[in-house]
């Protein structure tokens, strides 16, 4: 429907979804740093600390996907305080938890609120605003920026006083006062700014498909990368907590800046599959380096900024090839695809590196790519013959 309301209205609600995002950014990120913690406090091994992400990942599929099977058409407002009221929940679960099954129920509990605000976000923005394109963007840019804060965050908490409470606590006062904004920044009375009645549909087109895998790859990667670099730092260079949070900010940080060139190259109007294909052997090449770095600082902090740095396009380019004259619903379930890749392969990377050794733990993101790389690389290959 269209909105028949000046976007200035919204400054509030506007501020309250970035602020919401960013929320996301900070605890997503947080688990870098707080794994091993988290491992220690409830007597599991570093790999079985991974399930907290298997599990929040599980909780964000599902709610997600409610909202585009069964909860399109309600209000994405009310959708995202649901979502803000279910993180924090699980992030004081997660900081309280005497015992780790409370600890997982936890991060089930996050992953729900994360797959709410997530997808009611993007509904939001793209209604209430003059430029949904930008909009979204500055949306994704808020998350970069949130992940650039929790390893800062989690990793000096951590190293000040070994406790996972105060970082989650912490966390949770973020996301209750974001929900405060949220609550006060109410629609002008009458407004209907509802989801679309579309009904969810799975995809009816190859390239949504393929671009499902190539994302379901991607999310592997980047959260598998995100969340076990700090690990991987400490144990190959020795370097103490806080050092691996800033490397760990330093990747989210390069993949930001990597959205902003993906932007600055659609806005030139270029073809989108170059750049992916670009992407995924830039990336797999820093992550690499990245593995064949053990004990150097520097040289595994510059292969670790190359790596997010081409991992930052990836997304928006992935869902722009599949959004090419598809239904909103067919985007929806190729998105829903690629983040089925974080149920399980950040978890998987983490028993490789426990297992096998750090060095093979990161090689894992070198393979994910080459992976991304030779699917793109099929799709260009077939793609001129079925134009």
């Amino acid at each position: 429907m269209t909105n028949t309301h000046d976007p200035d209205d919204y400054r509030l609600l506007h501020a309250a979804a970035l602020l919401s995002l960013f929320c996301v950014g900070v605890y997503m990120s947080s688990f870098g740093p707080a794994l091993p913690f988290i491992a220690h406090d409830f007597g599991v091994s570093l790999d079985t600390a991974g399930l907290m992400l298997t599990a929040i990942f599980t909780g964000s599929i599902l709610s997600s996907a409610g909202v585009a099977i069964w909860l399109h058409g309600r209000h994405p407002r009310h959708l995202t305080i649901a979502g803000l009221v279910s993180a924090t929940v699980g992030v004081l679960l997660i900081a309280a938890a005497p015992a780790w099954p409370l600890a997982l129920l936890g991060g089930a509990a996050l992953g729900v609120g994360d797959g709410l605000i997530i997808a009611a976000l993007h509904i939001l923005m793209a209604q209430t605003s003059r430029d949904a394109a930008a909009a979204i963007n500055r949306l994704n840019l808020f998350f970069a920026f949130g992940a650039m804060v929790g390893p800062v965050w989690a990793a000096g908490v951590l190293e000040a006083t070994d406790e996972r409470w105060i970082v989650y606590t912490g966390i949770a006062a973020l996301t209750s006062a974001t929900l405060a904004m949220l609550l006060a920044a109410a629609a002008p009375s009458g407004e209907q700014m509802a989801a679309p009645e579309e009904a969810f549909r799975l995809p009816g087109n190859p390239t949504a498909w393929i671009m499902g895998g190539v994302l379901f790859m991607y999310v592997g990667a980047e959260f598998g990368l995100g969340s076990w670099v700090s690990s991987y730092t400490r144990e190959t260079a020795g370097v103490g907590v806080l050092a691996g949070g800033l490397l760990t900010a330093g990747y989210w940080g390069a993949l930001a800046i990597g959205r902003i060139i993906s932007g600055i190259y659609f806005s030139r109007r270029r073809e989108p599959s170059t750049l992916l294909a670009a992407s995924a052997a830039g990336a797999g090449i820093a992550a690499l380096v990245l593995a064949l770095s053990s004990g150097n600082l520097a040289v595994a902090g510059a292969a670790a900024f190359g790596a997010g740095l081409c991992l930052g396009p990836v997304w928006p380019t992935t869902v722009a090839i599949a959004s090419e004259g598809a239904l909103a619903s067919t985007t929806a379930a190729t998105v829903t695809m690629g983040n089925s890749g974080g149920l399980l392969l950040p978890w998987l990377q983490g028993k490789v590196l426990v297992g096998a050794g750090p060095t093979q733990g990161v090689a894992v993101t070198a393979v994910l790519c080459a992976l991304m790389f030779v699917i793109v690389m099929g799709f260009r290959a077939r793609r001129p013959a079925s134009a």
